[in-house]
C-alpha cells in the first residue's frame, strides 16, 4: 500500500526520483524518465529570481517610509536597525527637530513590541541630560539604541 504523503515528503526531500515509488520493483523504469543529465535534480522554483536590489536599496525605502511615518518612534526603530547606514545621519537631523513625544498610541503603532525601549530612548532624547541617557543604557544595556544612545550623549 502507497502512502501518498510519505511519497510527497520523499520526493520533496529528494530521496526519490519524480515518477518512482518507495515500494516500486527493482530494476523498473519510471513511466518518462527525466531528460538526460537532469537524472535526479529538481528545480527548487519554476520562475526566475527577481535580480537583487541595488545596495541600500532596502534601507533607503525604510528611511523614507521612517520620515513619512511622522513619529519619532519609526525614526528610531531606524537608527536601532541601521545605525550605519548612509541615510542615519538624515533620520537623526530629523529626529533632533522634534522636540514633543510620540502620542502613546501612535509610539505603540509604529514600534510595535519594542514600543517601550523607543519610548524610554525617546525620554532620554528630549530630556537631553547626561543622567537621561545613562539611566537608558542601565536599562537597556543589550540593545541596540545603546550605542545610539552614546552617539546623543
Amino acid at each position: 500500500m502507497r502512502n501518498p504523503s510519505l511519497i510527497a515528503t520523499l520526493l520533496a526531500a529528494g530521496c526519490l526520483a519524480a515518477g518512482s515509488t518507495p515500494d516500486a520493483e527493482p530494476g523498473a523504469t519510471p513511466a518518462d524518465p527525466p531528460p538526460p543529465g537532469v537524472q535526479g535534480m529538481r528545480p527548487d522554483r519554476s520562475d526566475p529570481l527577481p535580480p537583487p536590489a541595488p545596495a541600500g536599496a532596502p534601507e533607503r525605502a525604510e528611511a523614507e517610509a521612517a520620515l513619512a511615518d511622522g513619529s519619532n518612534a519609526a525614526l528610531i526603530l531606524f537608527l536601532a536597525r541601521h545605525p550605519d547606514d548612509a541615510s542615519a545621519p538624515r533620520i537623526r537631523a530629523a529626529l533632533a527637530a522634534r522636540r514633543t513625544p510620540d502620542d502613546p498610541a501612535q509610539g505603540r503603532a509604529a514600534a510595535g513590541g519594542e514600543a517601550g525601549v523607543i519610548a524610554a530612548f525617546d525620554a532620554a532624547r528630549l530630556a537631553g541630560t547626561p543622567e537621561a541617557w545613562q539611566g537608558f543604557a542601565r536599562r537597556h544595556p543589550n540593545h541596540p539604541l545603546t550605542a545610539e544612545a552614546a552617539r546623543w550623549r
